[in-house]
């Protein structure tokens, strides 16, 4: 006695000790990553990109969209809102036009900086015809009226303006913006003009994308004119606007989850004090699962935060049975500990069973190539077993406590009646099979849901950020399937002469239409390597033999040969000095290597591609590329959607498999019939009939998040086949559904409640994930109440028997 006493105290001290500890890793430790890339691929084309995320977003710069209807107002805002953030305390640095030409003490360094185009034109700028037009163009500048010494200073130092020919090209900004003849980042009507600002941090660290999103609307708010609309786009706002909406989803799924849940189960006993018996386990459980889903590195995904609804919604199903068993105790003239060691002692074993098969189903999800669907099955199917065990420790003595009076008197289902009279008859039972047989047969006919595109999943379409990147494109033009290029090496020198080498390959698929642009480092700052071919390429100009032109031409044009003898000395001796770093001290340029030069172990240097609506264009861009540089990675947000039909393909058919081989060995275990196994296993195959034909008429998605759902409701629903076989092999079939109907349809509703709660989230992967698990559990609790009825009369034909004489 004293040993047993003991043994409880020290389970008590556990659970205290497991409850502190889950606590304050909820409260302290608990976050929601922003990170939409946990949602990515981890192999292929889409690996890649995960890279890239990782390693280029903490660069992204935050895009500011400035329109209305008078483009002196914009401007105004503009110039208002770039001046403002200068002085932000968490922005580094701002750019609202494009950068002059370099400034190099020699201009025939221009080749350094110019792709095969850009070279081609210096070389016709050199040819005496080429070198007269350019000068006459030079001297027009010069007569102009203008203040501006700096400029006519540059002009001396190169007439042929030989430096502003690499520059001439787009900026390759968001959105393939290009600048305005003025500079500013401006469309073509002057309505909407655009400011880029580098934030501090990383937007993958919460603080730092929330202060540099409040800094920035601050200084909007102040900067604002009637009439114009300012929008945020970036990695920051991106990032601050996920984490408020999967917060938001968690909260509000979670507690949707619960009430409805609650509701279920207080209509299914028409007593609300049940609720006094079931919820405090039900949270202590869903406390301990939150606990360990605070320790993810990381954070959660969001598709994981739907555990929290999930585990509410299968939790209170095991309180059904056990509270009904309590009743039942009552009702047998035990009371107190007695009638709840005695409602412990019929419900253990079953409802444990249940929960771990369906723990199981929900750990298939481990097989899965996302990472996110592991952590949402490693929660869920924790929080099943978690929740059970503390159901059947503390619900019986709880429900014993608030039973202490007259056990209410069980209440008829007419429902239960008229299902068992439709399904007692031979005829009757044959009709209810091929009538639930019948969405197979028209899936055979008509198919499967199609698969649709994973972005739609994964990048909730209402973000505000992600608008405003629409409305940039829509106003600057562009294309929304951008490809990038990864040229990765351990050697920066390397990676970087690789990457010239891609943008090279690409300038002339520009040229043929098969792209509308690109944006590369090569432009900017190439490879030493790249720069002394390209001087090389120069020298067999032989520029010194053409320095008696040059003179010759700026006399006869006009120029004053004193004030231009340094262009004139740079033909005659060209410097052959790699440039080192153009980009320094530079805004823009800084901002510009951020974007293309970043390290993950090695060095990545990423170029960007804008692809045209050629349907063969990804695969023209990628044969160049790898002809240019075979190691190189080509990815872009397309690979998500090829990686994840990818997976699709190979997931559902793993996951499923083993979900269901783990569902018949338990079932065979549980019910010790190989027969009453296969009852139930064929409710499962309704229930798939059903959910097909379900997606198809209701138009719902058909993607990786949650076509993944379906395995795992073999595991969640087949527990209402397993009471009502187990219940007819002890009674009979028509006492099974009398006693073990109502409470079947009860734990089916409540976890069906737990998935319809995902239905209020604004994340489009839960909703799909919602949906198809509410309709899917729906769809087992029919096929369970009619095809275990029907399939015992047609296929297992067996006298009714009575309820067993007292013992």
């Amino acid at each position: 006695m004293i040993g047993h006493v003991r043994g409880s105290w020290l389970i008590l001290a556990a659970v205290a000790v497991v409850t502190a500890l889950s606590a304050y890793l909820t409260v302290e430790k608990l976050t929601v990553s922003s990170d939409l890339s946990l949602l990515f691929p981890e192999s292929g084309d889409a690996g890649a990109l995960l890279r890239w995320t990782r390693a280029f977003r903490g660069r992204d710069p935050a895009v500011v969209l400035v329109h209305g209807d008078r483009p002196e107002a914009v401007a105004a805002v503009a110039d208002a809102a770039a001046e403002g953030l200068r002085h932000a305390p968490s922005i580094v640095r701002v750019v609202d036009r494009a950068p002059l030409p370099p400034v190099l003490r020699d201009p025939t360094l221009a080749w350094v900086h110019a792709g095969p185009a850009a070279r081609a034109r210096l070389a016709q700028i050199v040819t005496p015809t080429g070198m007269r037009a350019r000068l006459q163009e030079t001297h027009a500048l010069l007569l102009a009226p203008a203040d501006d010494e700096s400029m006519r200073e540059w002009l001396s130092r190169d007439p042929l303006r030989l430096a502003q020919v690499p520059w001439e090209a787009s900026l390759g900004l968001p959105g393939s913006v290009s600048a305005s003849p003025s500079g500013a980042f401006v469309n073509s009507d002057g309505l909407a003009r655009l400011v880029v600002a580098q934030a501090r941090g990383s937007p993958f660290a919460s603080g730092d994308a929330q202060a540099a999103v409040e800094d920035i609307e601050k200084v909007l708010a102040i900067a604002a004119r009637p009439g114009v609309t300012t929008e945020l786009a970036g990695g920051h706002a991106i990032a601050y606007a996920t984490e408020r909406l999967l917060k938001r989803d968690l909260e509000v799924s979670a507690a949707l989850s619960l009430v409805v849940a609650s509701l279920a189960f207080v209509v299914t006993f028409r007593r609300a004090r049940a609720l006094v018996a079931v919820l405090p386990p039900l949270l202590l459980g869903t406390l301990w699962t939150t606990g360990l889903a605070a320790v993810i590195p990381g954070g959660m995904s969001g598709v994981a935060i739907a555990f929290a609804a999930v585990v509410v919604g299968v939790g209170v199903d095991t309180g059904v049975h056990v509270y009904a068993a309590v009743l039942d105790a009552r009702r047998a003239g035990f009371s107190g500990l007695d009638a709840a060691r005695v409602a412990r002692a019929a419900t253990w074993r079953p409802t444990l069973v249940a929960a771990a098969v369906a723990a199981i189903g929900f750990g298939s999800l481990g097989l899965s190539g996302l990472r996110a669907m592991r952590h949402l099955g490693i929660l869920c199917g924790t929080g099943e077993l978690l929740t059970a065990v503390a159901i059947v420790l503390v619900t019986p003595d709880i429900g014993a406590w608030l039973e202490r009076g007259t056990p209410p008197v069980p209440r008829r289902a007419p429902w239960i009646e008229w299902l068992g009279r439709h399904t007692s008859t031979r005829r009757g039972a044959t009709i209810a099979l091929l009538l639930c047989a019948a969405p197979m047969g028209l899936l055979a006919v008509i198919g499967w849901p199609r698969a649709a595109g994973a972005i739609v999943s994964i990048r909730p379409r209402s973000l505000p950020p992600l608008v405003a990147e629409e409305h940039v494109r829509s106003l600057f033009g562009g294309h929304p399937g951008q490809s990038i290029v990864l040229s990765i090496d351990p050697d920066e020198t390397t990676a970087r002469t690789r990457a010239d080498q891609v943008a090279e390959a690409l300038e002339p698929l520009e040229k043929e239409g098969v792209i509308t642009g690109f944006d590369a480092l090569a432009a900017f700052d190439p490879s030493a390597v790249t720069q002394r071919s390209r001087l090389a390429e120069r020298d067999a100009l032989d520029l010194p033999a053409r320095r008696t032109l040059l003179e010759k031409q700026l006399g006869e044009v006009g120029f004053d040969l004193g004030a231009c003898a340094q262009a004139l000395e740079a033909f005659a001796h060209p410097s052959h000095e790699v440039v080192e770093d153009p980009a320094e001290g530079a805004d823009v340029r800084s901002w510009v290597m951020a974007r293309h030069l970043a390290r993950d172990n090695e060095t990545l240097v990423a170029t960007y591609v804008d692809l045209s609506d050629d349907p063969d264009a990804a695969r023209l861009v990628r044969e160049a590329v790898l002809r240019a540089d075979p190691l190189a990675a080509v990815t872009g947000f397309d690979a998500i959607d090829r990686e994840l039909r990818a997976l699709l393909a190979r997931d559902l058919p793993l996951v499923g498999a083993v979900a269901f081989l783990v569902v018949a060995v338990a079932m065979r275990l549980a019910l010790k019939s190989g027969r009453h196994a296969l009852v139930a296993l064929a409710t499962l195959a309704c229930e798939v009939g059903a959910v097909g034909v379900a997606m198809r008429a209701l138009a719902v998605r058909w993607h990786v998040y949650d076509a993944l759902v379906l395995p795992v409701l073999f595991g969640v629903t087949i527990d209402e086949s397993m009471f009502l076989l187990h219940a007819a092999r002890e009674h009979s079939m028509s006492e099974a559904l009398r006693t073990q109907g109502p409470l079947v349809a009860a734990t089916a509703l409540t976890t069906a409640a737990g998935f319809a709660a995902l239905l209020a989230c604004r994340f489009d992967g839960l909703r799909d994930l919602g949906a198809v698990g509410a309709f899917g559990v729906l769809a087992g609790l029919a096929a369970a109440l009619v095809v275990v009825p029907a399939a015992t009369r047609v296929l297992l034909p067996s006298p009714e028997r009575g309820p067993p004489e007292p013992r």
